[in-house]
């Protein structure tokens, strides 16, 4: 009898490893808010003849995957990047909401680099970042050669 429970419980350990194994590599559960932005936002070649106010003018959606209400609490930028406006009340699931940003770029050849970060309540991390790049280049002339 003894040789019997010995063998039921050596079948039952494996089964249950494996259950407990399943559950780690689980894909995250969406029963709080989820946070959906992009990670960075590249704002190409631009020209400095093409340079106007509207290229330092960004839009930023975010989505709320999750099944709770998202609340972001703090949203900022760095080095000279002002955070016009984004969303106080809670983005319901399924809804998204915008953050508007603003910089000034100089009419000189230089890449863009600005990063905003972006504090919430989200499951699937608290804090985000969102990486803008760019890069502004003068014109080359016709008869120019660039090595």
């Amino acid at each position: 009898m003894n040789t019997f429970r010995i063998l039921l419980v050596l079948m039952a350990m494996p089964i249950g490893v494996l259950a407990w194994h399943t559950d780690l590599n689980a894909a995250p559960s969406a029963k709080g808010p989820v946070i959906e932005v992009v990670d960075t936002l590249n704002l190409g070649e631009i020209f400095i003849d093409d340079l106007s106010d509207e290229h330092g003018k960004i839009r930023i959606s975010i989505k709320n995957k999750g099944a709770k209400p998202l609340i972001l609490k703090n949203v900022g930028g760095c080095c000279g990047t002002n955070v016009k406006s984004w969303p106080k009340a809670p983005i319901l699931p399924g809804k998204e909401g915008v953050v508007r940003v603003e910089f000034r770029i100089e009419p000189r050849p230089q890449r863009i680099s600005r990063t905003i970060t972006i504090e919430s309540n989200a499951d699937n991390g608290k804090i985000k970042k969102v990486l803008i790049t760019g890069v502004v280049l003068e014109r080359k002339k016709s008869n120019e050669i660039v090595l």
